[in-house]
């Protein structure tokens, strides 16, 4: 592998899926208001609430979680929630600067002023012994991206906030954070809606927290605002390091594509056109957008197939759309890209950056006619959004295929005029 390549991988290693830490909050903005079927209109100053309020809102906070969310109970265990139509807060994420803290961090450099909608949908309140079992939060709309919890500093200890994706995982001690502090702070965390959460038990106190979904807001939900460039972290030196390989007269001489997995996942389904996720793009994944538009250089997202049929034999296809070829009665193994996935789909031939076979990823293209377009892998990790489907495959005989793909962006490499 070449020093210019080993270089972009290292800059598009996988980066942090939340971002964490802690706000002032001004004493103004500390007051809940709520009510719920069992208790009138009440108030509370978070930043110095007594310990019969704290009780008081957590028994009435769990009668409403068993009366309208059963299903979450085996999740959190002595936890009360209230919808956010049962309450009313003075606190706001705007005078804090936390939305653009959020869209800075987690968003790794997308533009102050993009249109990222905040909704505020529960309170949680937390008594000793509770605890929040290990699981994804379920997401409601494919604009939806994560969350974010506001934890405020009434009086506790434990509930350690656990975060893990894959094999990683990081800790939010916000009991020690918020306790050490000398001005009155709340703790925040954001996190993409993959990453797996869960809440150590409370030793002592309450803990109270607000919880927001954080969706892409169309370009009709929120008013339009100034845009202000606000590069990521690695933008720059992306943008010079992909400008001096693609202009390498060694690397795809004859033209190609440059394959980028996705470090995010996002909503599909059987059949769709990917490349109407580019709206939605997120954290790293939308910065590799940013930059090659700057280059510039055409990309889309397509779905990299892999199709293993019988013995060692697969072949690499490019597709613009989501492919069930279990949905077919026969696939013969002689078809070619079109045939076997329908229009939008070609042959593609792995090759390192100085256009020799990539040995990893061998394929097997001379019974057909077809053109194979190369395409070099510019990241370690194919994909994190991907598909699976089986189908009934014919050559000599009936055996069972296998079609793996990878939602990538794709980026289009022209020919090297030679003079």
């Amino acid at each position: 592998m070449s020093d210019g390549l080993a270089h972009i991988r290292a800059m598009l290693d996988v980066r942090p899926l939340y971002c964490s830490g802690a706000c002032e909050i001004a004493v103004e903005q500390s007051t809940l208001f709520y009510s719920t079927t069992t208790s009138s209109v009440r108030k509370i100053n978070l930043l110095f609430p007594t310990q019969a309020q704290l009780e008081s809102l957590h028994e009435d906070c769990q009668l409403a979680a068993h009366s309208h969310n059963r299903g979450e109970i085996h999740q959190k265990f002595g936890v009360g929630r209230l919808d956010a139509t049962a309450f009313a807060t003075q606190f706001n994420l705007e005078s804090t600067g936390l939305d653009d803290v959020v869209s800075q961090s987690l968003l790794e450099g997308m533009a102050i002023g993009r249109d990222i909608r905040f909704e505020l949908y529960e309170l949680n309140i937390y008594g000793a012994g509770s605890f929040v079992e290990p699981h994804k939060s379920a997401t409601n709309s494919d604009k939806m991206f994560g969350f974010l919890d506001i934890v405020f500093p009434t009086p506790h200890t434990g509930g350690i906030y656990n975060l893990r994706n894959d094999e990683r995982e990081w800790c939010v001690d916000f009991a020690t954070i918020l306790s050490d502090a000398q001005i009155p702070l709340v703790g925040y965390t954001a996190y993409f809606s993959e990453v797996e959460r869960e809440i150590g038990s409370i030793i002592s106190g309450h803990r109270l927290t607000l919880s927001y979904k954080l969706y892409f807001a169309s370009g009709g939900d929120s008013p339009s605002a100034t845009m202000i460039s606000a590069p990521g972290p690695f933008e720059p030196s992306l943008k010079t390091a992909l400008a001096e390989f693609v202009n390498d007269p060694k690397v795809l001489p004859n033209g190609g594509y440059l394959g980028f997995g996705l470090r995010h996942q996002y909503p599909i389904s059987s059949e769709m056109r990917v490349d109407t996720l580019r709206s939605c793009l997120k954290g790293s994944d939308a910065i590799i957008t940013r930059v090659l538009n700057r280059l510039p250089l055409p990309w889309s997202l397509r779905v990299l197939y892999r199709d293993r049929g019988s013995h060692s034999e697969q072949t690499f296809v490019l597709h613009k759309f989501i492919s069930d070829l279990s949905q077919k009665d026969l696939v013969w193994s002689h078809w070619g890209a079109g045939e076997k996935m329908g229009l939008g789909a070609e042959f593609v031939r792995f090759v390192d950056e100085f256009g020799n076979d990539d040995e990893k990823r061998t394929g097997d293209y001379l019974k057909y006619s077809e053109d194979v377009v190369d395409i070099i892998q510019m990241t370690e990790v194919p994909s994190v959004t991907n598909v699976h489907s089986q189908y009934l495959r014919y050559g000599n005989e009936v055996m069972i295929g296998n079609l793996y793909g990878d939602i990538c962006i794709v980026a289009e490499v022209p020919a090297k005029v030679l003079y």
